[in-house]
């Protein structure tokens, strides 16, 4: 999470904010005291924004680009920091204002929901944020929920698809990467507050609002945000943005200078009242606000085995290191600590899933969450009717070039994010569902995680050269192992697929050596399909009565767990392809005549 992947990085970002301490936060929010619940809510909107004068809108001094200068700026690189996607984008050397190609100003709380307005509200810095482009086109205006079916994702950043949305499944909605779900909630729970006076419109704004000061946000949504409050503390990214708003449009954003406030106008606390001059604060001066932990109380959750590639069903472990925790884990990628069911035993994986976890102790106190992917090939076949030993579709991959259609100028500079872990490569990006290796600078050269083979195999792959840096294409394999050939020409412009034998035995790996860069798609290893004895379905080797029983339980689904250990090949004894009560006649007549 983003406490240590951006904690040092902060300390270059430029020093142009507004730090405040506590007695002169408390004299902010003095009329906060002594209130709760819709009151204070009510007070909250009155002081953010009782000095509130913001930029204009767009490119130009004065306006918001040259705002994210000072608010969303890295100081040491000129970096852009962007919350939506992996990619990378930089300012010029000087403040003036101009937009970064390929960025867009994000509103985050959608315009649309106030219909459109240049208000205010469409120029508040605490709502707009720069973002990759792409990733700004995929979010829309849906309202900010759990994304339970995903149609479009940046890892590791923000997802797009359907999800339950005040009460109603398959609704549309984006979901941010966990480093950010506290940083979100905080900007929705401002943006609910400091405009709680305008009138909410729209499909999409009205799932997510009431037209009321309190609670504004629905009670689905607050609670999510809640949850998303808790788990994702304010870090130092937020305080100094914070600050450098502040510097900018001479207002504050409470819910970062007082983390707990949320619990007092929509959580734990509504019944109690709220003390600016006594609460935790993340002023410069407040100890008891510590942001950068070295390390979670609880220890992530381990798992056994890891994710990976398997050719059969894995019955997959969760563990942890701390003593006296409960696990919560869920296997269709949502946040377990919100939708997680408790571990009680090994899991069978016996198709391909994400498992997610999450350690709590008996004090509430949680772990990092847990991720592992898990491909699943059990009983899949190759381009040769074979068994899959080794796959790699690069479907995770995110960018353009491709398999869209283009293999130079300003492609494949997306996120690599392959299947298996364990690529080796000096330079790695994402295109189009593929993957782009090498850069001007780097060569292209790739390697395959390690897998093991036991004889003859069939290695396929599709390649494509990178513009004009040239077409051949080595191929050379680690381990007790040799391929068939080792030299290709690739085709510029178009993706060509490669079918060679690898044989040998143990662990072995393939290493891609193109003349610099070079496009690669749907790496596959198939070793031969084994010889099946017909009817031995429960692989024992033999034909039984208890075969007969394995076959009645696969036609009328009722499968034991240990099912992926059948030979569903075996159970196919008319060989119509299909699995009926005409196989079990076959079946019991084949056993009859043994």
């Amino acid at each position: 999470m983003k406490r240590k992947s951006i904690f040092f990085i902060l300390l270059a970002l430029p020093l142009l904010v507004q730090a405040i301490d506590r007695n002169s936060l408390a004299t902010y929010a003095s009329s906060l005291k002594g209130l709760k619940k819709e009151a204070l809510k009510t007070a909250a909107y009155n002081v953010m924004n009782e000095n509130l004068t913001t930029l204009g809108y767009g490119s130009g001094i004065n306006k918001t680009w040259w705002g994210f200068y000072y608010t969303d700026r890295i100081a040491a690189t000129n970096e852009c920091v962007n919350r939506y996607s992996a990619n990378k984008y930089y300012f010029g050397s000087s403040n003036t204002g101009q937009a970064i190609d390929g960025m867009n100003i994000e509103h985050s709380f959608p315009s649309s929901w106030w219909g459109g307005t240049k208000n205010n509200a469409y120029k508040d810095l605490f709502n707009l944020y720069p973002s990759d482009s792409q990733a700004n086109s995929s979010k829309s205006n849906y309202p900010m929920g759990v994304v339970t079916t995903v149609k479009s994702e940046e890892p590791g950043y923000d997802k797009v698809g359907y999800g339950t949305i005040d009460g109603q499944s398959g609704e549309w909605c984006w979901e941010p990467g966990d480093q950010y779900k506290g940083d979100f909630s905080r900007a929705y729970m401002y943006m609910a507050t400091t405009y709680q006076n305008l009138t909410w419109k729209g499909e999409q704004g009205l799932q997510q609002l009431e037209k009321n000061a309190w609670p504004t946000l629905k009670q689905w949504a607050y609670t999510l945000y809640m949850q998303w409050v808790r788990n994702d503390p304010v870090s130092q990214l937020e305080i100094d943005r914070n600050n450098a708003v502040y510097g900018r449009q001479k207002n504050r954003n409470l819910f970062v200078d007082y983390p707990y406030l949320a619990e007092y106008i929509w959580g734990d606390s509504v019944n109690v009242a709220f003390n600016p001059e006594t609460s935790i604060t993340t002023a410069s001066d407040d100890s008891r606000f510590i942001d950068e932990i070295p390390a979670y109380a609880v220890s992530e959750p381990n798992f056994s085995p890891e994710g990976g590639t398997y050719t059969t069903a894995q019955t997959v472990s969760i563990s942890c290191s701390t003593p006296d925790v409960t696990i919560y884990y869920t296997t269709d990628g949502s946040d377990p600590v919100a939708f997680g069911v408790e571990y009680t035993g090994a899991i069978t994986v016996g198709e391909s899933m994400t498992i997610k976890a999450v350690a709590i102790d008996a004090d509430g106190q949680e772990s990092e969450v847990a991720t592992a992917v898990y491909v699943i090939s059990a009983g899949g076949s190759g381009g040769n009717g074979g068994s899959e030993i080794f796959v790699e579709t690069f479907d995770l991959c995110n960018g353009t070039g491709g398999n869209s259609g283009g293999f130079s100028g300003s492609v494949g500079n997306g996120t690599f994010t392959p299947d298996n872990e364990g690529w080796a490569a000096a330079s790695s990006f994402g295109a189009d569902k593929c993957a782009r290796f090498g850069s001007g600078k780097q060569s292209g050269a790739a390697t395959t995680p390690t897998f093991n083979i036991d004889g003859e195999t069939t290695l396929t792959f599709r390649a494509a050269p990178f513009g004009t840096d040239g077409t051949s294409l080595k191929l050379s394999v680690s381990g007790n192992a040799t391929l068939s050939k080792t030299e290709f020409t690739m085709v510029t412009g178009e993706f060509t697929t490669y079918t060679l034998t690898l044989s040998g035995s143990g662990p072995v790996a393939i290493t891609f050596t193109p003349a610099k860069r070079f496009f690669l798609d749907d790496v596959s290893v198939v070793a031969p399909e084994a010889e099946i004895l017909m009817g031995d379905i429960n692989r024992d080797g033999e034909v039984t009565i208890t075969d007969v029983t394995c076959l009645v339980q696969i036609i009328i689904d009722n499968l034991p767990d240990d099912y992926p250990l059948y030979e569903m090949r075996a159970a196919d004894i008319n060989g119509d392809g299909e699995k009926s009560v005409t196989d079990v006649i076959a079946l019991v007549n084949l056993v009859l005549s043994k």
